[in-house]
């Protein structure tokens, strides 16, 4: 399975106030969407944007904040269920 590099474009965005953490994310997965909700799912918390401002989508989903990419990293290995691999999640 393709090991993904998700890296914040924008950490400064008001949208990364639905994220505990705003750094780069290396996750297995079989494609870059899948990379995505895994990291939203990992880092994801509910805020309080004031009323009538709308909804604001999560940041990890968002190509104008995160960047995502296949990378070559022997470090983490490709065989294995879609897992965020770094940060190492407790």
């Amino acid at each position: 399975m393709p090991i993904w590099s998700l890296q914040p474009l924008d950490p400064l965005d008001l949208a990364w106030e639905a994220s505990t953490y705003r750094g780069k994310v290396i996750v297995r997965a079989r494609d870059e969407a899948t990379a995505r909700e895994a990291a939203q799912h990992a880092f994801a918390v509910k805020t309080r944007f004031k009323p009538g401002a709308g909804v604001k989508p999560p940041p990890w989903k968002r190509p104008t904040l995160v960047k995502a990419e296949i990378c070559q990293d022997d470090r983490y290995p490709a065989e294995g269920n879609t897992e965020v691999l770094y940060p190492t999640l407790v």
